[in-house]
């Protein structure tokens, strides 16, 4: 079907392209199934389309509320469109109608277009182990060290894909990262760190991309192994996931697993974003972990770059070492030591309490026998 582009919906979606592009597309998309919508309604006399019907609802010909109504009910019988794009098309719908002067009034909204109620499912969470069995069936040295970073730094996904040379420090372990702020989902530049584990696999990458002593820019992706001008950070992500869903199927076990009624894996690449989230959290404290994912976070909470730095290598880079078994076993042998410790700190104070109790119970004894006490005293004189 032939979508039509008028100057109504171009202007409008330039303008929400100015701050992001992911929301133009998605925007656009909406637009378009409004499009097909109306082009689907009975023959009115009037071929209705997102530029005609706006005078038409200036007019007060057509109901808003009905319309938008049919809408969600068109887009509820459509294959493959989960509640969660429902709601975003129908949004940006009402975005383009407020946008081009046509009042919706939210309570009046609420009343009368029934939206579909999504409940969101438990997220498949993963650990230590199920990221071993990944990395240990990986044979793709760039996917391993991807993986890798996104467990070890929580950076997004497109984020880490659109990494460059010049974006990470190597001269001071742990890593600094610097996430730039055009593939922010914030749109905000941050630093993060990555595990001493994560940086040898990107070491390795880089020396086996260059291994034919190519010349190394500092605007190279470091994702890319190819030597292309203007190389996208979304196609080096798209190739990654399909080399991913590779790696689900090979490993088996239920790890290819998909949602119910769903075309998504219950384990993704976002998986590793949660599961550092996780440790980072219990590890390290909650305002750390907002702070260290790119989360909004309390702007009270303050810390100098050294010291995220040392929070980071010290409380949560041990937790987040998946392959290093060296450090897997030094961390065993310290929560043992730490055990043990605490275990006879436990003892002590057991035997502590005892002595306490044993002298309160001869005391008890002394008082109900006033003369023995008295002729204690006297001896004691």
């Amino acid at each position: 079907m032939q979508v039509f582009e008028g100057k109504l919906r171009s202007t409008f979606l330039n303008s929400i392209g100015r701050n992001s592009i992911s929301s133009q597309k998605a925007y656009s998309s909406g637009l378009i199934h409004f499009d097909r919508f109306l082009n689907s309604l009975p023959d009115s006399g009037k071929k209705l389309d997102t530029e005609t019907i706006i005078p038409m609802f200036q007019n007060q010909q057509i109901n808003v509320y009905e319309i938008l109504d049919n809408f969600v009910a068109y887009l509820t019988q459509l294959q493959n469109i989960s509640i969660p794009s429902v709601k975003l098309y129908v949004a940006a719908v009402r975005s383009y109608l407020e946008y081009n002067e046509i009042d919706i009034v939210f309570s009046k909204f609420r009343r009368r277009v029934k939206m579909p109620k999504h409940y969101r499912d438990e997220e498949q969470p993963i650990d230590t182990q199920d990221i071993r069995k990944l990395l240990l069936k990986c044979n793709n040295r760039r996917l391993k060290a991807y993986i890798l970073l996104l467990a070890s730094s929580g950076v997004r996904t497109i984020e880490a894909a659109s990494l460059r040379l010049q974006d990470i420090d190597f001269k001071e372990p742990p890593i600094k990262i610097t996430v730039r702020k055009e593939f922010s989902k914030t749109r905000r530049a941050r630093i993060v760190y990555c595990s001493d584990e994560a940086t040898e696999y990107l070491q390795q990458l880089l020396d086996w991309k260059y291994r034919n002593k190519e010349t190394a820019k500092s605007s190279d992706l470091i994702f890319s192994v190819y030597f292309v001008e203007n190389a996208k950070p979304k196609d080096i992500y798209f190739r990654l996931i399909v080399e991913f869903e590779k790696l689900l199927i090979s490993v088996g076990d239920g790890m290819d697993a998909r949602k119910d009624n769903s075309r998504r894996h219950k384990i993704t690449l976002h998986s590793f974003r949660r599961f550092c989230k996780g440790i980072v959290s219990d590890q390290a404290g909650s305002d750390y972990s907002e702070w260290f994912l790119g989360h909004n976070y309390s702007s009270y909470w303050t810390r100098k770059e050294q010291e995220r730095r040392n929070i980071y290598a010290k409380k949560c880079m041990p937790y987040l070492t998946i392959l290093d078994y060296t450090k897997l076993d030094t961390r065993s042998k310290n929560i043992e030591v730490a055990l043990k410790e605490k275990d006879k700190a436990i003892q002590l104070l057991t035997k502590q309490m005892a002595e306490m109790q044993h002298s309160q119970e001869e005391m008890r004894v002394l008082l109900r026998n006033p003369k023995k006490l008295k002729e204690m005293i006297q001896q004691e004189g």
